[in-house]
Formats: C-alpha cells, sequence, structure tokens
C-alpha cells in the first residue's frame, strides 16, 4: 500500500513539475503575450459638424469616444453623425436610418460608402442636401489625413444625392458654412 501511494505521489510531483516547466517556456519571445491581447482603448475627441438651428449652416459639436486603433476613426466619425448630435439645439444631418457600409482612405481622399436610405429617407431640398454634404466632408477632413471626401451610395458613385450638388468627385472641405459662436 506504502508503494502505490509513493508511486501516486512520484507521478502526481512529475506532472505538476512538467506542466509548471511546459508553462515557464523560455523560448517565449516577450512580445508573444502581447498579440493574445486586445489593443489599448484610449479617448479621442472628435470635432463633429451638425447643422444650425435654422439651417443656415453648420455647428461644431465636441465629442468624445473610445477608439481602439487610429485606422478606425473615420468610419467612426461617420457613425457618430449618424447618430445625430447630443445637442438638443442641434440637427441630424444623415438620415438615422442610413447604414454605413464602407470607408477607405486612400492619398488623402475618404471613400465613404453608404446604403440607399441616405437618398431614399433624406428629408431632402438643396439646404438639407447641402447640410447633409457638407457636414460629412467637414467632419472628415478634421483629420490631418484627409483633405478631400467621394461620397458612394451602395459602392457606386452617384452625380448627386438629391439633384443639387455634384458628388460625382471628390468634395473638399468649406469653412464658410461653419457657424462660429456669437454668428
Amino acid at each position: 500500500m506504502k508503494r502505490h501511494k509513493f508511486k501516486v505521489l512520484f507521478l502526481s510531483g512529475l506532472l505538476i513539475l512538467g506542466l509548471f516547466i511546459i508553462g515557464c517556456n523560455p523560448s517565449d519571445e516577450p512580445g508573444d503575450s502581447d498579440k493574445n491581447q486586445p489593443p489599448a482603448v484610449t479617448e479621442q475627441e472628435l470635432t463633429l459638424y451638425f447643422a444650425g438651428a435654422d439651417a443656415n449652416g453648420l455647428v461644431a459639436e465636441k465629442r468624445t469616444v473610445e477608439i481602439e486603433e487610429q485606422d478606425q476613426l473615420p468610419s467612426l466619425i461617420v457613425q457618430e453623425l449618424i447618430a445625430g448630435p447630443a445637442d438638443e439645439s442641434l440637427y441630424p444631418t444623415i438620415p438615422p436610418e442610413t447604414r454605413l457600409l464602407s470607408v477607405k482612405v486612400e492619398d488623402g481622399a475618404a471613400m465613404v460608402d453608404f446604403s440607399q436610405e441616405i437618398v431614399s429617407k433624406h428629408w431632402g431640398g438643396s439646404t438639407g442636401e447641402s447640410m447633409t454634404i457638407m457636414s460629412l466632408v467637414n467632419s472628415l477632413t478634421e483629420i490631418s489625413d484627409i483633405d478631400r471626401v467621394q461620397i458612394l451610395v451602395e459602392g457606386e458613385k452617384v452625380d448627386s444625392l438629391l439633384g443639387h450638388w455634384d458628388t460625382s468627385q471628390p468634395l473638399e472641405r468649406d469653412e464658410s458654412i461653419i457657424l462660429r459662436p456669437n454668428s
């Protein structure tokens, strides 16, 4: 009986020692454990532009969001625009039913692809179209790597969202539509 207990204890000790050695493998590179950890989340302040009370221009709204990777920033900006303003005195510029399909940034141009609801659910008018387009363009060009925005609908360039603006080419920032405090 003593001999059986000794074998069990001896084999258990070997098993524990083996597990300890495997767990402390010196060949692991210091950075290997980082690969299994989620990316660090950082806070980022955004400047988003929404329509002012009289739709006579855009008003900046600052918003702090959490982000894992900087290349997610353009998508996050568009998602926040779709979600609408936090300030109740401002008005949304993109129909809330709109889905963001993708955002790609190449050579300073953001290619923003929306679902068809950006057109079919839009409230219309030349002013509404202006607010939508310039809200998107001015918000995205707050990122230093973006200087123009190409709007796509369901993966295709469109001549216009509602017939008032030429959206067949990338659009650039327009500071003249931004309302300053006390303007």
